[in-house]
């Protein structure tokens, strides 16, 4: 079990991180539609760490925390993707003129304060 110290630490290193790719995605152009997307409780929808939009592109972003490129990927597991996926259909759903947009799923990774970010990181 985790110390809540740590986990306290890892949830504001998380959301600094979270801030950081925010700036990022902004400064190049992106939209920012929603921060932190998160499903009904019991529903298996996971949350979505950012939704952008630019021009005709909706990226659902993960964002990690890690030493590296590969190690953020590696963190972003099989049922996490499931339930990430999940939450996009519902957002295109309901969001105005969402059918109309390609969607694609990033990983933005931030290690020594420069986020990277890897478009179309996988495809549900």
């Amino acid at each position: 079990m985790t110390a809540p110290n740590t986990r306290l630490e890892a949830e504001r290193r998380g959301r600094f991180a979270e801030t950081l790719c925010v700036w990022s995605l902004r400064l190049r152009g992106w939209r920012i539609l929603e921060r932190r997307l998160v499903g009904k409780r019991g529903t298996g929808i996971g949350e979505i760490d950012i939704v952008a939009r630019r021009g005709k592109v909706i990226a659902f972003i993960e964002v990690k925390a890690r030493a590296n490129e590969t190690a953020a990927l590696e963190a972003v597991t099989t049922a996490q993707r499931a339930r990430i996926a999940r939450a996009a259909e519902i957002f295109i759903a309901r969001f105005p003129d969402g059918g109309d947009c390609d969607v694609r799923f990033d990983v933005m990774t931030v290690s020594r304060l420069l986020p990277v970010h890897l478009m179309d990181a996988w495809r549900p």
